[in-house]
Parts: C-alpha cells; sequence; structure tokens
C-alpha cells in the first residue's frame, strides 16, 4: 500500500499530504481543512468528524459515493 510505505519512510518526521481522497486523509495525525485559503479545520479525523462542519459533510458525501 503506497500509504503504509509513506508511513515507513516518514516516521519521526513531518509531512504534508495533500489530497482529496478521505480514506487517506483520514489516517493522518492532524487534518487541516482549508476554504478559499484560509484554515477552516484543524483535527484528527475523529475530532473532525465529532462536528457537523465542512470535512464531516464533505466526508459523509464521498463515503456515500461508494456506497
Amino acid at each position: 500500500d503506497v500509504f503504509e510505505r509513506f508511513i515507513a519512510l516518514t516516521k519521526g518526521k513531518t509531512s504534508i499530504i495533500i489530497s482529496h481522497r478521505f480514506s487517506t486523509v483520514r489516517m493522518a495525525d492532524r487534518i487541516l481543512v482549508l476554504q478559499h485559503g484560509q484554515v477552516l479545520e484543524l483535527g484528527t479525523h475523529q475530532e473532525l468528524m465529532a462536528h457537523p462542519k465542512l470535512y464531516a459533510e464533505l466526508f459523509k458525501l464521498q463515503a456515500a459515493g461508494y456506497q
């Protein structure tokens, strides 16, 4: 898996992943949600899903597309 390889190569380092795929994003230690170049939300997947904001809304929309 590409993400597992990425984790192994960056262990103990700060790294940035830019993705629209929530299956990849949800594994990050911290998720930064940008809108129009501004920070809209910051947190873990669990923290962002606990609040009904943009991240949670987009995650649910993308997940529904796979059902």
